[in-house]
């Protein structure tokens, strides 16, 4: 099956919203995903981020990556004790869902190479992301992308997550 990846628009918001409920109620995995609500989403449309979707040959949003340029505030660099210049220059992997319907089709990991080719390497040489430590799909999605475990922290409300970072 080929699909498409594109950068989101608005029109695509209650595609990716549909697909983060999904995640976020998964009766096997309810610890592994942690949804954002729609103005979370809408802000890295476009002014935080952006936002890539995989779109499947019916036209329908199969799955979604959200990159974040991050504030300083509640930044994933100060669990690797990153100086101020590095948080300057990191990227945040925030966050990526597939519809269960589409699984298994390599989404995430083409999503996550996507989305790394359209970071400003001018701008940004520290990609980050976390991945909770029993979800052993994304943690090999994203290590084959050439990330690597930095860090076991709580975070997210005290939840137990890798800090994954991959140096551009």
């Amino acid at each position: 099956m080929e699909f498409r990846i594109r950068k989101a628009d608005e029109q695509d918001l209650p595609g990716i919203m549909h697909i983060m409920e999904e995640a976020k109620h998964n009766p096997q995995h309810p610890d592994w995903f942690m949804a954002d609500d729609q103005d979370y989403v809408r802000d890295h449309l476009q002014e935080k981020g952006f936002v890539l979707v995989a779109v499947a040959p019916e036209g329908k949003i199969a799955g979604f990556f959200m990159v974040k340029y991050p504030e300083r505030e509640k930044h994933l660099g100060e669990f690797l004790g990153y100086t101020e210049e590095q948080m300057d220059h990191t990227a945040v992997m925030d966050s990526a869902a597939v519809d269960s319907a589409y699984q298994g089709n390599g989404l995430q990991r083409k999503m996550a190479f996507a989305a790394e080719a359209l970071i400003d390497r001018s701008q940004y040489q520290y990609l980050l992301c976390t991945i909770h430590p029993d979800n052993k799909y994304s943690l090999s999605n994203m290590r084959s992308q050439g990330y690597e475990v930095r860090a076991d922290v709580e975070c997210y409300g005290g939840r137990r997550r890798y800090v994954l970072e991959k140096c551009l």
